[in-house]
Parts: C-alpha cells; sequence; structure tokens
C-alpha cells in the first residue's frame, strides 16, 4: 500500500486528478479527509472535500509503480 499527501487545487485540478485516476482503474485508491473517506475515481466526491488543504492518498493494487510517478505533480 502506497500513503502520501497530495494537493488539488479547484475544479480544474480535481478534473485533471480524476482524469488521472481513470487510467488506473485496476487501483483502489482512496482520499482521506478528516472524517471523510471516499474513493478518487469520483469527481463529486473530490468536490465535497476541502481543497484548500492537503488530502491523505492511500493507494493499492497492481502496477502502482505507474500511477505513483504520474502523481508526483500533485504530490506535496
Amino acid at each position: 500500500m502506497y500513503s502520501t499527501n497530495i494537493n488539488i487545487n479547484g475544479v480544474n485540478g480535481a478534473r485533471e486528478f480524476v482524469a488521472l485516476t481513470a487510467k488506473y482503474p485496476q487501483i483502489q485508491i482512496t482520499l482521506n479527509h478528516n472524517e471523510y473517506s471516499i474513493d478518487a475515481h469520483s469527481i463529486i466526491g473530490i468536490l465535497s472535500l476541502d481543497l484548500s488543504k492537503p488530502i491523505a492518498l492511500e493507494a493499492d493494487g497492481e502496477d502502482i509503480d505507474a500511477f505513483i510517478e504520474a502523481l508526483k505533480p500533485f504530490t506535496v
């Protein structure tokens, strides 16, 4: 399992992030913020979070190395 903190900047950032996660449907990606835990493939779920603060990301699945590399623009 891979864990990190990410920043998503506004609606456009959320759109870009969901487009990224859509490329990796085999990976379970969860965003945790305060008491909320959402599926990172859901733009509605992401937009329900406070995007002004870093968000904890957990990812698990096959071929996760490519996802970790693609995630770098969002990591804190």
